[in-house]
């Protein structure tokens, strides 16, 4: 659909935007003419009733926006007329901007019966609001003074193209820039869309105001609570039990001092990746009660050996009989990690993220929850997915479409190649492919739940390329 322009002539010429607005102008001339001929044809003059199926029509053609737009002018054109209800009034009022003069509208103010233009812009709006879209209502007061830095935000419905006008795609987590700060206007706001992970920027007048979290639907709060939870990225080892020489796995940081001290060849890398958590206590807790996808070892336990990779506590740390000590000579370099593959995770409501995990058929097991299946979906055949292959049988929720698949459950990317022996084999992702996956399956689909309390699954692509 053609771009709607929402200002005047006069703005268009500043803004260097006259073949714009006219381009506009000669689509909204048609709109008008579409609106007359479904007018025209679709009334009844014996039962004196509009069929609806005309709006729906033009709002195929042509768009809620541009409909909506010229239906509005044409009302602010006419708005001494009577027999236009004051509530489609104040709505005309609410769509085209109170300062635009009425000579802007009159080629393409629709020249029907009043009250039929009338009923025909009741018929809109109802298909409007039938699509749900999110409003101020679902919105905290907006002072004006309000940051926006790391907050959900709502976009207002005209900035979305009309395939993506629903409510999921309004929902935007704002990150930073200039925008978020309402005394530095005409800035841009940075952050992502909540519903597929795509990055993106508006403009702060492009939000309705920041969303009321207590009334978001159970998809958006999930997504928002991991979205916002501490994040941490590590590698873990632990002691290989033939390379024990000294006899210190399991003991604690004095005894092992006693035997020569933590020795960096017996250990081995068992998991690396980006885990949910705020410190070594919240990272030994989870290698406890649930362990990360991938991660192919015993429990954390005493004389592992945890390395937390980026910020200020970056660094090696031993397990001890109480806590963490952290070490200063330990070496990676040294360490058995050769076997480890590069691959990227995909779970259900976080973005993907890279991870080390050992090329064993039960490591492989552990990210997906069973046994793995492939699924190929690249056409160069240099990487593929690998799913649980009984994922339409343990209630996993909808994940990604990979290829023609729609994935449930936890699944992974990883290298594809031919191995010594001219085989099929699994084998670590580049950087370059880690960072092409990423951007190709940002965020998983959005389970809903309808009005009989069943899940269902939105598996379309629906806020990507957002304009």
């Amino acid at each position: 659909m053609k771009y709607l322009y929402r200002h005047s002539l006069n703005a268009a010429e500043v803004e260097g935007n006259v073949n714009l607005y006219r381009e506009s102008k000669q689509e909204n001339i048609r709109c008008k003419e579409a609106i007359e001929a479904a007018i025209c044809e679709k009334y009844d003059r014996y039962s004196y009733c509009l069929d609806p199926i005309g709006a729906k029509q033009v709002l195929a053609e042509f768009g809620y926006d541009r409909t909506m737009w010229v239906l509005a002018a044409t009302i602010r054109n006419r708005d001494n007329d009577a027999r236009f209800s004051r509530e489609n009034k104040t709505w005309a009022n609410t769509i085209v901007p109170m300062y635009m003069r009425k000579s802007e509208f009159s080629d393409y103010t629709v020249r029907s019966h009043p009250g039929l233009i009338d009923t025909f812009v009741s018929q809109v709006c109802r298909e409007y609001e039938a699509l749900g879209l999110l409003t101020a209502k679902e919105c905290l007061y907006d002072s004006g003074s309000q940051s926006y830095e790391k907050q959900l935000l709502v976009l207002r419905p005209e900035v979305l193209s009309e395939q993506y006008k629903n409510p999921y795609t309004q929902y935007f987590y704002a990150e930073s820039g200039f925008g978020c700060y309402p005394e530095k206007s005409g800035g841009k706001v940075f952050g992502r869309f909540l519903c597929d992970g795509e990055s993106a920027h508006f403009y702060r007048d492009q939000f309705i105001g920041i969303a009321d979290r207590e009334q978001l639907p159970k998809w958006a709060a999930k997504r928002l609570e991991i979205l916002e939870a501490p994040k941490m990225k590590i590698r873990i080892f632990q002691i290989d039990h033939d390379k024990d020489e000294q006899r210190v796995r399991f003991m604690d940081l004095d005894f092992t001092n006693k035997y020569g001290g933590v020795n960096s060849e017996a250990y081995h890398q068992v998991y690396g990746g980006t885990v949910i958590a705020d410190g070594l206590e919240d990272i030994f807790r989870m290698c406890n009660e649930g362990h990360p996808p991938g991660y192919f070892g015993h429990s954390l336990s005493v004389s592992d050996v945890v390395e937390i990779c980026e910020g200020r506590e970056k660094g090696f740390y031993f397990c001890d009989s109480v806590g963490f000590k952290k070490l200063e000579d330990f070496d990676i370099e040294k360490t058995d990690h050769a076997d480890m593959m590069k691959i990227l995770v995909l779970e259900n409501d976080r973005k993907p993220y890279a991870a080390e995990i050992r090329q064993d058929i039960h490591a492989m097991q552990s990210v997906v929850g069973g046994n793995i299946e492939p699924v190929y979906f690249e056409p160069k055949g240099d990487a593929m997915c690998w799913c649980n292959d009984e994922f339409l049988l343990n209630s996993s929720a909808p994940n990604r479409r990979i290829g023609e698949t729609l994935i449930h459950g936890t699944c992974y990317i990883s290298g594809d190649h031919y191995n010594e022996y001219g085989e099929r084999d699994s084998c670590s992702l580049s950087d370059e492919q880690i960072e092409k996956y990423s951007k190709m399956f940002p965020q998983s689909v959005i389970v809903i739940e309808n009005s009989n309390d069943e899940d269902m699954s939105e598996d379309e692509d629906i806020g990507q390329n957002l304009t």
